[in-house]
């Protein structure tokens, strides 16, 4: 019973945790003169509103760089995604992206302003797994440089929202030795405002019925069968060597000389009988 209700409060807990930000899936095919392979790179965004029939994220453009398709996703469904602007340079590095009207589980505003030194904040990223979105709690520091949050992300969270009060106040870019970088919602709200002439709706109800979940491509793992096939064949070749190949092993006489040789096949046991004599005998 303590066991039911334990795994109970961990599938509560953990749903709640999944509500505050969605995966972003990315696939790019990486080619070497030896062959084709296809990449996936997984971050994760924040869903910001509606705008008529189409929802509206937005996330890291560095999770988005040579990606041939883009998913988003929570709940282990998957929407293919359309990239609507990106912006990377120097510490600026966010994207806007669009599926079709999905209403994603947990909405997020963007803050007008930037919060002050010391102000509580809480980050989301997916560096613990696609479907274990992780936390992370801290304080956003403000210097010469800019402002900061204050514990160290990983691979996986870029993208993620930093929230203040619920707010989104900025996307997870990277991080420094110390802090976690993070690109500016003024920012990004200015720049949604100029595309669509508003900003997302929260709350509105969708103006179409969202379509059926898309399936996910099938990649075109021709290239790489391919390449494998020729690595096989010359595994084969290799083992039929090796199967043929003969281990010889000499003889040698009691006074050091070799009276015969014998040969075994590699891998089999070399056995080797030895026959006492006499000293009489061996002189």
């Amino acid at each position: 019973m303590v066991k039911t209700i334990t795994i109970l409060f961990v599938l509560l807990i953990t749903s709640v945790v999944q509500a505050q930000a969605l995966a972003v899936r990315t696939t790019e095919t990486e080619c070497t003169p030896i062959g084709c392979r296809q990449l996936i790179g997984i971050g994760a965004c924040a869903y910001i509103g509606n705008i008529k029939d189409r929802s509206v994220y937005i996330t890291a453009a560095h999770n988005l760089n040579n990606a041939k398709t883009v998913h988003i996703g929570y709940g282990g469904k998957w929407w293919g995604a359309r990239v609507v602007h990106k912006e990377y340079q120097g510490s600026i590095d966010y994207a806007i992206v669009e599926t079709a009207n999905i209403n994603g589980p947990k909405c997020f505003s963007l803050a007008e302003r930037q919060p002050t030194h010391g102000v509580e904040a809480v980050a989301y990223g997916y560096s613990n797994g696609i479907y274990n979105l992780r936390s992370l709690r801290a304080k956003i520091q403000v210097n010469r440089g800019g402002r900061y949050f204050s514990k160290v992300v990983a691979k996986g969270d870029s993208g993620g929202p930093i929230l203040v009060n619920g707010q989104v106040v900025g996307i997870i870019k990277g991080h420094d030795t110390q802090n976690t970088i993070y690109t500016d919602s003024v920012l990004i709200r200015r720049k949604v405002v100029s595309i669509y002439g508003r900003l997302p709706c929260c709350n509105c109800p969708p103006s179409v019925n969202p379509g059926p979940f898309p399936v996910l491509p099938i990649p075109d793992n021709g290239d790489q069968i391919a390449v494998l096939e020729v690595e096989i064949g010359k595994l084969k070749a290799e083992i039929d060597k090796l199967n043929k190949t003969q281990i010889p092993v000499w003889i040698i006489g009691a006074d050091g000389e070799p009276v015969a040789k014998q040969a075994y096949p590699l891998g089999d046991p070399i056995k080797l009988r030895f026959k006492a004599v006499k000293q009489s005998e061996a002189k």
